[in-house]
C-alpha cells in the first residue's frame, strides 16, 4: 500500500449571473477540454512514478457549470491522516475569476493548498509588470498563481511535488510555450460526459497558438503566435479508442487549426478511419483565409468536418484595420462561404458588435448583409470586451479609459466601457437585436431549405439550441439545459434570500423555461413542416421562392440606403413575375423547372398531377399575384408603394403559398392563433366569449401533430 495518498482536485469554475446566482445547469452542451487535458496529463505523470513510488495519486474533476462543487466534503478529506490534498482552479477566464476567487478563498480559509491558472492569470501576468489587485488579493491569502502551460518537461510534476511537500511557490511563471508533440492527449471522462446532453462528444486541442495579431484576442499573449501541435499518431489513436467507447463527434478546440503544421496529416488520418467504417465527425475553428489553402476544404470534408467556426468579426473595412485583423477580406466572404458549402460543410460565423467604428445603423446593415448576402448558416454574436491579456485592454488602461471594475461582466455580452458611437444601454439592445434578427423563424426556414440533406438534422438541432438561448437571453456557448440555482451559493456581494422568496424566484424561472420550451415546440413544428421534404416539387418551389426573396430583400436594403426607389421597384416586379411563373409551372402536369434543374412532379412523392384541387388553387394564387403586379406596375414608384409590396410578398405571396401547397402548415398556424386567443382571453377575463366548440377538434389535431413531430425528432436525435 502507498504510504501517502495524494488527492488532486481540478475545478473549472462557472460565473455569476446579474443577480448573483451561479450559472449552473442540469445538463451542459460542451465538455471542458481543459479538465480532460489536465486529468490525462496528471494520470500519466502518476503512472510514470514522477511523484514518487510510494505516493498513491487520485484525480477528480469538477465542472461548476453542471455540478455542485462539494467544498465541505473536499475539505474534510484534507484532514485525513496520511492524505494530502491540492485544489486547482483551472482554465479560469476573466468572467469566471470572481467565482474562482470565491472558491479559492473558501478552501484557503480551511488551510487547503490552492492554485489557480487559466487565461485571466496568464494574460494579466504576460502584459503587466506585476500582479493586478485581484491577483494580489489571492496571493495575500496564500493562493498560488500559475501562468502559462504546464506540459513542459517536469513543469506540472514539479508543481505537484511542491504541493505534496508543502512548499508551493506563490507564483509559477512559465514563460516558455512548451512542445506538446508528445503531451498526453485529453481522454474523455465517461462520468463527466454523463452530465452533458450529448454523451458522444469529445474535445481535443490538436494545436495551440495563432500567427495573427488581433487586438481583442488573448490567445496570442498566452499561447503565443508560433503554432505548436500534438503528435498526429497519438491523436488518431486516442480518437480510435474513443470511438470504441461511443465518442463519435469531436470539437477541435484549436484557436486556428488551419495554421497547424500537421493539419493535412491529421485530416488524412481521419479520412482513413472513416474509410474503415468509423463515422467520426467534427467541428473546428479556422481563420477567414483557410479556404484558400490548397486542398484544405476538400480534405476537411473527407475527414468528417460538418461545421466550421470562423472569426469574421466585422465586414467594415475601418473596423478591420482598427482590430489588426488584416487577414480578413470582407469582399471575399461570399466566395469563402460558398466554397465551404460546396463541400457540404456548415459555416458558423463569429461577429463582434461594438467595434470602434460601429454605429446602430451600420450594425443593422452589416447584420442583414451577413445573413442575406454572405449567407452564413449560423452566427454567434459578442460585444467587444477589453479582456485582460489583450492589446485592447492594455491600451485602454494606458489611456485611462474607465472600465467596468467587475470582472464577472467580462463575458462578451455586457457593456464594460463607454462606446463612442452607441449610447449606454443601446449597445446591449443591439446585441439582443442581432440574435433576434438572425434566429428569426423565416431565416431559419431559409437556411434549412438550402442545407444539404445529410446535414439537415444537425442544422435543425443547432437552430433549436440557438433559438432556445436567444429566448432566454443567454449565450448558446455557455448555456445548458434547465437552469439550476443554489440558494446558499449566491455571490457574497448579494444577500441570501429567504426560503419563500427563493421558492417564488425558482417558480418563476421554471415557468419561464417551460414557456420557452412550449414556444419552441410549436415554432419548430412549423419550421419542420416547411423544410422536411426537400425533393418534393412543392418544397422545391418554396426553396426557390424564398432564396429569390432573400436576394431581393438584400438589394432592396442597398437600394433604400442609396435612395434608389426605381431600382427597388424593379426588384419587386421581378420577384412577383418569378413567383407567378413558378406557381403556374407547379400547377401544370408537365415538367417543372426549379433553380436550373428539372423535376418531374409525377415521379416524386406528393402526386401534384393527381391533386386537381391543389393545382386549381395554385393557378388562382398565380392570377392573384399577376393582378397585384399589374396594379403595382401602373403606379409611379414611391417608398410607400415599396413597403406595401414588400408586405404583400411576405404575408400574401410566401405565407399564402406555404399554407396552400404544404399540408398541415395552414392547420398549424390556425392552431397557433387559436391557442394565443385562448390565453389572451384568460388574461383579459373574456373567457365566456371563447369558441368552445372548436376545442375538441383543436386538442385532437394538436395531439396528432405533436405525436408526428415528436416521433420524427426522437428518431433523429
Amino acid at each position: 500500500m502507498k504510504s501517502t495518498q495524494f488527492k488532486i482536485v481540478y475545478i473549472l469554475p462557472s460565473r455569476y449571473d446579474d443577480e448573483g446566482y451561479i450559472y449552473r445547469y442540469w445538463r451542459g452542451v460542451m465538455p471542458s477540454n481543459t479538465l480532460c487535458c489536465l486529468k490525462s496529463l496528471t494520470c500519466d505523470l502518476a503512472n510514470a512514478g514522477e511523484l514518487g513510488e510510494d505516493v498513491g495519486v487520485s484525480v477528480e474533476i469538477y465542472d461548476d457549470s453542471v455540478q455542485r462543487i462539494p467544498v465541505r466534503r473536499i475539505i474534510r478529506r484534507s484532514r485525513r491522516r496520511g492524505e494530502r490534498l491540492l485544489v486547482g482552479l483551472v482554465g479560469v477566464q476573466s468572467n469566471q475569476f470572481p467565482r474562482a476567487a470565491d472558491l479559492a478563498l473558501q478552501f484557503r480559509a480551511e488551510g487547503v493548498p490552492v492554485m489557480i491558472g487559466g487565461f485571466h492569470v496568464s494574460g494579466v501576468l504576460a502584459l503587466s509588470d506585476g500582479p493586478s489587485p485581484e491577483l494580489q488579493h489571492l496571493l495575500d491569502n496564500g493562493v498560488t498563481l500559475v501562468r502559462g502551460e504546464v506540459e513542459g518537461p517536469g513543469v506540472l510534476a514539479g508543481i505537484l511535488r511542491d504541493a505534496l511537500n508543502g512548499m508551493m511557490k506563490p507564483v509559477y511563471n512559465i514563460v516558455h510555450a512548451p512542445d506538446i508533440t508528445e503531451a498526453a492527449v485529453p481522454q474523455p471522462d465517461e462520468e463527466y460526459l454523463s452530465r452533458f446532453v450529448y454523451k458522444d462528444t469529445g474535445t481535443i486541442d490538436t494545436s495551440r497558438g495563432c500567427p495573427f495579431d488581433c487586438s481583442f484576442c488573448t490567445i496570442i499573449n498566452v499561447q503565443g503566435r508560433k503554432m505548436r501541435h500534438r503528435s498526429t499518431a497519438r491523436m488518431l489513436k486516442s480518437i480510435e479508442e474513443g470511438y470504441a467507447r461511443g465518442i463519435t463527434f469531436y470539437f477541435f478546440t484549436d484557436d486556428n487549426i488551419a495554421r497547424s503544421p500537421v493539419w493535412e496529416e491529421l485530416f488524412d488520418g481521419l479520412a482513413r478511419l472513416r474509410e474503415r467504417g468509423m463515422d467520426i465527425q467534427f467541428m473546428m475553428q479556422v481563420d477567414t483565409q483557410a479556404w484558400r489553402i490548397p486542398r484544405f476544404v476538400e480534405k476537411a470534408a473527407a475527414a468528417g468536418c460538418y461545421l466550421v467556426f470562423i472569426g469574421m468579426e466585422t465586414i467594415n473595412p475601418e473596423n478591420v484595420l482598427a482590430t489588426g485583423k488584416r487577414q480578413n477580406k470582407a469582399h471575399q466572404f461570399v466566395e469563402m462561404v460558398e466554397t465551404w458549402h460546396r463541400e457540404k460543410i456548415l459555416v458558423y460565423g463569429a461577429y463582434i458588435i461594438g467595434l470602434p467604428h460601429d454605429t446602430p445603423e451600420s450594425v443593422r446593415h452589416e447584420l442583414a448583409t451577413l445573413r442575406d448576402r454572405i449567407k452564413v448558416d449560423e452566427a454567434a454574436f459578442f460585444m467587444l470586451t477589453p479582456l485582460p491579456g489583450s492589446r485592447d485592454h492594455l491600451e485602454m488602461v494606458r489611456k485611462r479609459v474607465p472600465l467596468d471594475a467587475d470582472l464577472n461582466n467580462y463575458d462578451s455580452f455586457h457593456e464594460t466601457f463607454r462606446h463612442p458611437n452607441i449610447a449606454p444601454g443601446e449597445w446591449r439592445g443591439l446585441y439582443n437585436e442581432a440574435w433576434d434578427m438572425f434566429y428569426l423563424k423565416e431565416h431559419m426556414v431559409d437556411v434549412l431549405l438550402r442545407t444539404p440533406p445529410e446535414r439537415y438534422w444537425r442544422m435543425f438541432w443547432l437552430f433549436l439550441w440557438n433559438r432556445y438561448s436567444t429566448l432566454l437571453r443567454t449565450h448558446p456557448m455557455i448555456t445548458g439545459f434547465i437552469r439550476l440555482k443554489d440558494r446558499k451559493g449566491r455571490r457574497h456581494t448579494f444577500p441570501r434570500e429567504s426560503v419563500p422568496r427563493y421558492a417564488w424566484r425558482r417558480a418563476k424561472d421554471m415557468l419561464e423555461q417551460a414557456r420557452v420550451i412550449a414556444h419552441l415546440f410549436f415554432e419548430f413544428q412549423e419550421i419542420w413542416m416547411l423544410t422536411r421534404e426537400r425533393e418534393d416539387p412543392r418544397w422545391a418551389v418554396l426553396a426557390d421562392l424564398r432564396a429569390k426573396w432573400v436576394e431581393v430583400r438584400q438589394r432592396l436594403l442597398e437600394s433604400g440606403s442609396a435612395g434608389r426607389c426605381g431600382d427597388a421597384a424593379r426588384e419587386l416586379r421581378a420577384m412577383l413575375r418569378t413567383a407567378s411563373k413558378r406557381m403556374y409551372q407547379l400547377a401544370c402536369a408537365g415538367k417543372l423547372s426549379v433553380s436550373g434543374s428539372v423535376l418531374n412532379p409525377s415521379s416524386l412523392r406528393g402526386g401534384i398531377e393527381k391533386n386537381r384541387a391543389l393545382r386549381r388553387e395554385l393557378r388562382r394564387k398565380a392570377r392573384e399575384i399577376e393582378k397585384y403586379l399589374r396594379t403595382f406596375e401602373r403606379q409611379i414608384p414611391n417608398w410607400k408603394h415599396i413597403v406595401h409590396a414588400e408586405r404583400f410578398v411576405k404575408e400574401n405571396l410566401l405565407a399564402g403559398y406555404e399554407e396552400l401547397a404544404i399540408r398541415y402548415v395552414a392547420k398549424r398556424r390556425w392552431l397557433n392563433a387559436y391557442r394565443r386567443d385562448v390565453f389572451h382571453r384568460f388574461r383579459t377575463g373574456r373567457i365566456l366569449t371563447l369558441n368552445v366548440s372548436a376545442m375538441p377538434r383543436t386538442v385532437f389535431f394538436e395531439f396528432l401533430l405533436a405525436l408526428r413531430f415528436g416521433f420524427e425528432c426522437l428518431w433523429h436525435f
